[in-house]
């Protein structure tokens, strides 16, 4: 199968068949475009054709070959896109060996005898069914979603598949077995309730386990999933799909859930066209399977902050791929004595209430401006106002944008006037960016540090022009990049100035991304010698702010030691003083 595909990738070449997709210009040594998969007004999506890969250096950050790309834009599964390139490529899949030939069918009968056995496991395992009984599970509903169970051991799968006749290759290209260091196989889910994937045709492709509560530790991650194979990827699954479709095309809506135990018990009771995300974020592909079935979408996430943001980015997603959307905010119904976490929380808690509370679900703006000019937020209500002017603003219909001017202009006793003057100073962007850049209750999310960004931004601009590489080839001789960049870019330094590709696979992956970001660094000669000077200057800052930090504590330290250390303390102090001297030296930009 490799071969096949490595075959069809040379012959392919990546910028022609993009060029069937999107308007491509040449941007150094490779090419840019916008990217199809979000809404963008620079191009941020480079394809390199050295490495026959692209990538979105923008909101979305999809990335891949030319595979991951068809099967993304035409939302298709990968023996979809392999039968159309091999045809493209002039290439008859009937070469393909008899195992190759036979590798999906192999997947799909591994899925479904393993999911045989982890419910056989279920029916043998009191802890495992009295933990769905405490999470209000009914036998029917746990048949329904064929729940299953892993025994904690190492090899009960495993053994059990190779005794009906499954090769060890094929049960760990499937991701329910993995080689250790030694060469022995072990199996992936030990000790866990299992919950499995299925695709739209009600096939099982992959599954999520849950730890159960007393193998509960820090070490130990408390939901496991499936990698990504030929026939599962997590972006497009949607948990519950296959069970919920028939209710979704009945009832012309779905509710969107987050977790796999609140899909359950929604179809429990009775909500049956409910589906969940799989532990992931709404994806478009996600929507476009939702599609097939309705454009109208209730959105019920966690009642905390994590869930009002995900709420949040899933409208703006939502409403750029043509969505209806309501949202049912489980805190406008708590109370203290019946405060509802999420929406199997609220199952548990009031049986039956969840389908009556469907029905007074809101609409995204009723919810904005509950959210953020309700009386409790008055104390930010100038950035609150903002916000919601803001989602006003990128609404499609002007019907709509003054309907709404209206009801803030009623909530907020403010002026109309002043309301659309307000507005026409904010600027023109796409909802799904707005949400990501002015949302008052956006936490920093996990994304890299100042110095990776700086590091990051450095080596774009040394692989982007030749001239800089003597000046930077100074700085590693003198070792001082060692100290200033993270470990895997000094890697990626070493690999600039050797000439040689990075050995480690996730290094390769990252040296990738470095040249293809390398296509956006744009200016003159003297504008990009003037930047990189900049971004040594602040490589520098960075590295001695963690010093000066360090030697903070120390002195905290020492300050509390009962020890005789003030001759100690003097050093760090003098010490200390320097570096601070030498950070506002470095601040003040040389005049050029």
């Amino acid at each position: 199968m490799a071969s096949i595909i490595e075959e069809i990738k040379e012959k392919i070449d990546i910028v022609d068949f993009l060029r069937g997709y999107l308007e491509i210009k040449p941007a150094g040594k490779n090419f840019k475009a916008l990217c199809p998969f979000h809404q963008e007004k620079t191009p941020s999506f480079i394809i390199s054709p050295d490495r026959q890969i692209w990538h979105c250096f923008g909101v979305c950050s999809e990335g891949g070959d030319v595979f991951k790309f068809l099967m993304k834009h035409e939302n298709i599964e990968f023996h979809e896109a392999l039968k159309t390139l091999a045809e493209k490529a002039g290439i008859d899949l009937k070469r393909l060996s008899p195992a190759d030939q036979r590798e999906f069918g192999v997947l799909y009968d591994l899925h479904r005898a393993a999911s045989d056995f982890f419910r056989a496991q279920l029916e043998k395992s009191k802890v495992a069914k009295e933990y769905l009984f405490s999470r209000s599970l009914k036998k029917e509903i746990i048949d329904e979603f064929a729940l299953g169970f892993s025994p904690n051991n190492f090899e009960d799968l495993t053994v059990h598949l190779i005794n009906l006749g499954f090769d060890i290759k094929d049960i760990a290209r499937a991701g329910l077995a993995i080689k250790s260091e030694k060469g022995r196989y072990f199996d992936r889910f030990r000790g866990r309730i299992i919950f499995p994937l299925l695709n739209n045709l009600g096939k099982t492709v992959g599954f999520s386990g849950r730890i159960l509560p007393a193998l509960e530790n820090q070490e130990t991650a408390k939901y496991l999933n499936s990698p990504e194979t030929p026939i599962f990827s997590k972006s497009r699954i949607l948990f519950g799909i296959y069970q919920a479709k028939k209710s979704i095309n009945e009832n012309k809506f779905v509710l969107l859930v987050e977790g796999y135990m609140d899909v359950i018990l929604a179809h429990q009771d009775g909500v049956k066209n409910s589906v969940g995300t799989s532990g992931t974020a709404l994806t478009r592909d996600h929507l476009k399977i939702l599609k097939r079935h309705t454009n109208n979408l209730i959105l019920c996430f966690d009642n905390d902050l994590a869930g009002q943001q995900t709420t949040e980015r899933s409208i703006d997603l939502a409403h750029e791929n043509d969505f209806d959307i309501k949202i049912l905010d489980l805190n406008r119904f708590s109370s203290k004595e019946n405060f509802y976490k999420d929406p199997g929380d609220l199952v548990k808690a009031s049986p039956g209430l969840l389908k009556n509370l469907v029905l007074k679900a809101e609409t995204s703006m009723n919810y904005y401006l509950s959210r953020y000019l309700g009386e409790e937020n008055f104390s930010n209500k100038k950035q609150n106002l903002r916000f919601v002017l803001g989602k006003a603003k990128t609404l499609a219909s002007s019907l709509d944008r003054h309907y709404w001017i209206s009801e803030i202009s009623e909530r907020t006793k403010i002026r109309e006037k002043d309301l659309l003057e307000e507005i026409e100073k904010l600027p023109v962007v796409s909802s799904l960016s707005f949400s990501r850049i002015q949302s008052p209750v956006e936490e920093v999310c996990k994304k890299a540090s100042r110095k990776e960004l700086i590091s990051e931004r450095f080596l774009a601009i040394v692989n982007f022009r030749e001239e800089l590489k003597p000046k930077f080839e100074e700085l590693m001789v003198s070792g001082q990049l060692k100290d200033y960049l993270p470990l895997k870019y000094f890697e990626i330094a070493e690999c600039l100035v050797s000439g040689e590709a990075p050995k480690n696979e996730e290094t390769a992956n990252f040296y990738d991304l470095i040249c293809l970001e390398s296509s956006l660094v744009d200016g003159d000669k003297l504008k990009i010698e003037e930047e990189f000077n900049d971004l040594v200057r602040c490589l520098q800052i960075e590295f001695l702010s963690e010093k000066k930090e360090n030697l903070a504590d120390l002195i905290k330290k020492t300050e509390k030691s009962e020890d005789d250390s003030i001759e100690g303390l003097k050093e760090y102090l003098k010490e200390f003083q320097t570096i601070a001297k030498k950070i506002d030296e470095l601040k003040i930009k040389p005049k050029t």
